[in-house]
């Protein structure tokens, strides 16, 4: 559930249910699938989120990935632990866990116009038997789980301690476990951290032998405890009152946007806790922080020349050579001498058999060379703007598409058509994409990102990256489509409808036209495959604030491939429009993706840190 799901199609239906169904229903949903055996690579795939090297920190004598958590109060029946771990958080809390249940009685208020949740208190769980039987089922957990242990007695500290400790990281205790802390310190060696609230942090010093604290969100009210970005006041007042005691300080809560970590992060915290931010901002929120402290790390950019951008640069630009040579044979000789000498017919002879046979192949060769363009500047750019500049999702999603594309050799080679002409072009891109690999071997930075605050161009935004995800599995299947047709059945109703020929009647005429027009459908398939791929991971991985490079490359690398794909047919005289109707439902996608896109991606972050009144003002 990446932001451009969640804000576009999922949060508009959650929020229509109740904040208890809602919040249930999701991290159930999300956990089943992460449990799936290949549940987590399916999460990673569509968003991204793992956390850098580069973020890793120690504290307390752990080592946490990254320094965004979740807080344990978000879910109190742990039904999203295992997702948690796919969704770039450092830790995650886990509790409050207390020996038996306890129960709410009264519903979660939810503000949509506020961004608040108010609970009736944060001490809901279920009981520690339950508990040990989900942390159980889970698979192994790759980043540290602190646990929060609420007893009443010192019998109900020792039995939590005993059964949770193969579980927990750290532990957390909260004010009422601190008589209790010499007897608890016996039973384990993780860390213990303390759970303070606003008003209790004055009652406590450093005297306690505590291995730092935790400032729990929420500030008191009649109705409840509230919870939104208003903490953030309080937060950072809490963290000033606890730096004197110089030890590790989590802050949790407040954080609606990369703003608020990054003020908590400055004014002191050691690490923070996602909960309000999580169910208002999205999914997406721990990963634009991650990128956002990247960001201002800025670290050290790989020298141009050792990650194999130039190598791979020069691959796409020899299939973008390539393509615009396809594109003028298509354009007027269709078939060359190797072509007919496998037919054993002259061009012209087709012709005279059905013109509208031979522009259907012109067509098939031109919408090849329309992808084929597209696709080479796509890798030109991801080589320039992504491969350059160390970004390791861009090599991740230049490898695959290339991969994909030459495998394309397979097609051709399965209709027992030596295709000269494809064979050299291999040839010579190939010892580039391999040279390129191999420079790049060791490229593992990860992703900066510019983003601080929620604007309405952020939200804006999430319908177009919706639409590009959208286009790019459209084009995804359209390729898959398009091979099977080109390998089994060859032409579709309209085909036929168009040069008014039977399957039959080809064969008659020459028993080698369809083999090498299947031959050309299915490299026109398979080319198509790797574009797909290629807008698809474009959309997911390398769409952030500020990236104007992703946005042309959108714009300029999707006008050959529509140009073409739709241009060819109309100039053949092949217009059924419900034959085209796909190409005109992905035009549109495409070009509202372009306008709900534009604004955010060519947006500066530094020019919201220098108008944060104004972006404040932008918030819905």
């Amino acid at each position: 559930m990446p932001d451009w799901s969640y804000h576009t199609f999922f949060k508009p239906l959650l929020f229509r249910i109740n904040s208890e169904a809602s919040r249930d229903l999701t991290l159930h949903t999300m956990n089943t699938l992460a449990k799936l055996p290949f549940g987590d690579k399916i999460i990673q795939f569509f968003g991204h989120m793992q956390p850098s090297k580069e973020l890793e920190r120690k504290v307390a004598g752990i080592t946490f990935p990254s320094p965004v958590g979740i807080s344990g109060a978000l879910d109190p029946q742990l039904n999203g632990t295992q997702a948690f771990t796919n969704l770039g958080f450092g830790f995650i809390e886990v509790g409050p866990i207390s020996v038996l249940p306890q129960k709410s009685g009264k519903p979660i208020i939810r503000d949509t116009g506020k961004e608040t949740l108010v609970y009736e208190h944060l001490q809901e769980n279920l009981g520690l038997e339950a508990a040990l039987i989900k942390l159980q089922s889970m698979k192994r957990v790759k980043i540290p789980l602190g646990i929060l242990i609420k007893g009443e007695t010192l019998h109900d500290y020792e039995k939590l301690v005993q059964k949770l400790d193969e579980h927990a990281a750290f532990f957390v205790i909260n004010v009422e476990g601190i008589s209790y802390l010499e007897q608890i310190r016996e039973l384990t060696s993780k860390p213990l951290m303390l759970e303070l609230t606003h008003k209790t942090i004055k009652y406590y010093t450093d005297n306690i032998a505590v291995n730092g604290f935790i400032i729990r969100e929420g500030i008191e009210r009649a109705e409840g405890v509230e919870l939104g970005q208003m903490e953030m006041h309080q937060l950072k007042e809490s963290i000033q009152q606890l730096l004197p005691f110089n030890k590790p300080i989590i802050a949790s809560g407040g954080v609606h946007e990369p703003r608020d970590a990054m003020e908590l992060l400055e004014v002191g915290a050691s690490l923070i806790q996602l909960h309000s931010g999580f169910v208002y901002s999205g999914p997406g929120l721990p990963k634009r922080i991650n990128e956002r402290i990247l960001y201002e790390q800025q670290p050290i950019s790989r020298p141009a020349g050792q990650t194999g951008w130039t190598s791979f640069f020069l691959m796409g630009l020899g299939v973008v050579i390539a393509g615009i040579i396809a594109l003028i044979i298509g354009l007027t000789e269709v078939l060359l001498a190797y072509d007919e000498q496998y037919l054993g017919i002259q061009k012209e002879e087709i012709q005279t058999f059905s013109h509208h046979l031979f522009h259907f192949m012109s067509h098939d060769r031109i919408c090849l060379a329309g992808v084929m363009i597209s696709a080479g500047f796509m890798f030109m750019q991801l080589s320039y703007h992504g491969i350059r500049k160390g970004e390791h999702w861009a090599k991740k999603a230049y490898v695959i598409a290339a991969a994909l594309g030459f495998l394309n050799i397979f097609y051709f080679m399965g209709f027992g058509y030596f295709d000269m002409l494809h064979f050299v072009y291999y040839l010579i891109i190939l010892p580039f994409f391999l040279y390129g690999l191999y420079q790049s071997r060791n490229l593992t930075s990860g992703s900066k990102g510019q983003n601080l605050h929620n604007t309405i161009s952020w939200k804006r935004s999430q319908i177009g990256q919706s639409l590009f995800v959208i286009s790019g599995i459209c084009l995804l299947s359209a390729g898959i489509v398009i091979s099977i047709i080109g390998m089994n059945g060859v032409f579709v109703k309209e085909d036929l409808m168009f040069f008014a020929l039977t399957p039959e009647q080809i064969s008659a005429f020459n028993q080698n036209l369809i083999p090498l027009i299947a031959h050309d459908r299915a490299g026109f398939g398979g080319a198509l495959i790797s574009e797909g791929f290629l807008l698809l991971t474009i959309a997911l991985w390398g769409y952030r604030e500020g990236a104007k490079w992703v946005w042309w490359t959108l714009l300029l690398g999707g006008l050959p491939g529509f140009s073409t794909g739709v241009g060819t047919h109309f100039m053949i005289g092949y217009d059924n429009h419900f034959h085209l109707s796909p190409a005109y439902l992905l035009f549109v996608f495409y070009f509202v993706g372009l306008v709900y896109s534009y604004g955010y991606l060519h947006r500066s972050g530094e020019a919201q840190l220098r108008n944060v009144s104004v972006s404040k003002e932008e918030k819905v």
